[in-house]
């Protein structure tokens, strides 16, 4: 359980009244959020003017602690919006020590009580397991009472709720009512994701009327609504766009030749939780789908993110050789840059792949390239036949390339190779020669090989102080942008490894990465979340 330990993190939101609980925080996953404005420039969004709330107190220190007493006497007489009050000054620790648990057992009372911003809030409480034990599902209830009682915010976490297939069954209908319903109720955010949705669902198939069977709710009372305002007024659309992490990513979709993958979309990809420093560095316009502009210090942090293993940035880089943006065209190269995205489970790159095999006279520049004993065609028919999109070659022909552009130092195919022998696909498992491997790749300047080092003690029984010291390389990973280290850091909160057992952080990393596209993160938390799933029928997924 996650208690006193938070205090600190969360006394430092500067942010007074009856917020939507400043701890949104580390809620759920991220939805951009650039879509709000009309320009699609990351050196304008990255420098928005920030808005500051003041906490203003009293000077007579009497005055508080009478105002303080009178609020103790109201929330032990019931009065829910004391209760509330009381429960947020213990998180932000106004007048009184910061305490989680104190917050989460007043606020849990209001919420009893049917205040519909406590509700919420001690949702976001349960979702994150602040002060009390981590449990979503509990949590979606409270978000749901809200949600019927006209909370935008709640109605908004409901319909993403509906789209992750974790908590209750995926049901588009639903989740489109919902963020409908918070867009028309002013909820900046939903507003955005309800484009989303719209270009990513089709709305034909499911019912976007209110028949949904969801309750419309019924008008809160004068006080609560004035709560909701005040909520509504101060919550953070960043803060959600950043840590919501719920998963609207069909993997089965990886090959679908019919959608369109737009510079646009790639862009905002870039906003995704793990890609932050790159986003603070870099300038990038998107004039259109054939125009990208780039400048050279862009182009090397975002080559810098690529090798620490950010499928966001391999993707774009694969897109502006594909296009003959920045760099001169080279489809061979562009192929390569999508593999590498496509082996970290990128959702967007098997599409840009695609349409670049199809381009004319691909294969026979892969062919005399392979001739010529470039290790990048090596790699990429290599990688064409590993994930199905050729089969030309049989699987020792396969290999053969793969161990040749290897031997050639070629350092794509020194982190395949050595992972090939570490899975033990198509090769017998040797995990020595895949550390060898991968030693020689780190030797040849690989962020990605250092990485594959520092996980493969965490997956051994190397012992305490080597999970120490392979969590902090995972951490700079991280900052780095690697979907890869954030998927290991919630298996190390999951288990302990190197840092304390921590349930709650475990599913915010997994979120993080399983928003990005990490099908291996997605499925540990279908795995967390089945193994305190209740019985009750609304939480079954089959």
């Amino acid at each position: 359980m996650q208690t006193k330990g938070r205090n600190n993190q969360v006394k430092e939101i500067k942010i007074a009244g009856y917020i939507p609980l400043i701890i949104t925080i580390a809620l759920m996953a991220a939805l951009p959020s650039f879509a709000q404005d009309t320009t699609e420039s990351l050196a304008f969004k990255r420098n928005r003017p920030v808005e500051h709330q003041t906490l203003f107190y009293h000077p007579d220190i009497a005055y508080q602690m009478w105002q303080q007493f009178n609020l103790i006497k109201e929330a032990n007489s019931g009065n829910a919006l004391a209760q509330h009050e009381l429960g947020i000054r213990y998180i932000i620790g106004d007048g009184i020590p910061a305490d989680t648990e104190k917050a989460a057992y007043w606020i849990g009372k209001a919420a009893n009580n049917g205040l519909p911003g406590a509700c919420y809030n001690y949702g976001i409480l349960l979702n994150n397991g602040w002060g009390v034990k981590w449990n979503p599902f509990e949590a979606f209830k409270y978000f749901l009472k809200a949600a019927q009682n006209n909370m935008p915010q709640a109605e908004y976490f409901i319909g993403l709720i509906y789209t992750d297939n974790l908590i209750v069954k995926r049901n588009l209908s639903k989740a489109y009512f919902w963020v409908k319903k918070s867009a028309k109720d002013g909820f900046a955010p939903a507003k955005t994701t309800l484009a989303d949705m719209s270009g990513k669902i089709d709305l034909a198939s499911i019912d976007t009327s209110s028949s949904t069977g969801e309750p419309s709710g019924n008008k809160t009372d004068t006080a609560n609504s004035k709560v909701s305002k005040k909520l509504s007024s101060n919550i953070s659309s960043k803060n959600i766009a950043s840590n919501l992490g719920l998963v609207f990513i069909d993997f089965n979709a990886a090959r679908d030749t019919s959608t369109k993958v737009s510079n646009k979309i790639l862009l905002e990809d870039l906003l995704h939780q793990g890609n932050d420093e790159l986003v603070k560095k870099i300038k990038i316009d998107v004039k259109n789908d054939t125009l990208i502009n780039v400048d050279t210090a862009s182009v090397k942090a975002l080559e810098q993110f690529a090798d620490a293993g950010s499928p966001e940035a391999l993707t774009l880089l694969g897109r502006l050789y594909e296009l003959g943006q920045f760099f001169n065209k080279d489809i061979v190269e562009a192929a390569v840059y999508f593999i590498r995205a496509i082996k970290l489970d990128s959702p967007r790159s098997p599409l840009l792949l695609w349409h670049t095999t199809k381009e004319q006279g691909f294969y026979t520049e892969l062919k005399n390239l392979v001739d010529k004993n470039d290790p990048r065609a090596m790699f990429v028919w290599y990688g064409l036949y590993s994930i199905g999109f050729d089969n030309q070659l049989v699987e020792t022909d396969a290999v053969k390339l793969l161990e040749k552009a290897a031997s050639l130092n070629y350092i794509p195919a020194l982190n395949e190779l050595g992972l090939d022998y570490y899975t033990g696909k198509y090769i017998k498992p040797d995990r020595e020669k895949a550390i060898a491997i991968w030693k020689v790749s780190a030797g040849l300047g690989s962020s990605e090989a250092k990485l594959r080092l520092s996980i493969s003690n965490i997956y051994s029984d190397s012992g305490n102080e080597n999970y120490r010291a392979a969590v902090d390389s995972i951490m700079k990973s991280i900052k780095d942008g690697s979907v890869l280290a954030q998927a290991t850091l919630a298996y190390c909160y999951q288990n302990g490894l190197g840092v304390d057992k921590n349930l709650p952080d475990a599913v915010e990393y997994y979120r993080f990465a399983a928003q990005r596209g990490s099908q291996f993160a997605y499925n540990q938390l279908k795995q967390l979340y089945d193994s305190i799933r209740p019985a009750d029928k609304e939480f079954q997924l089959n």
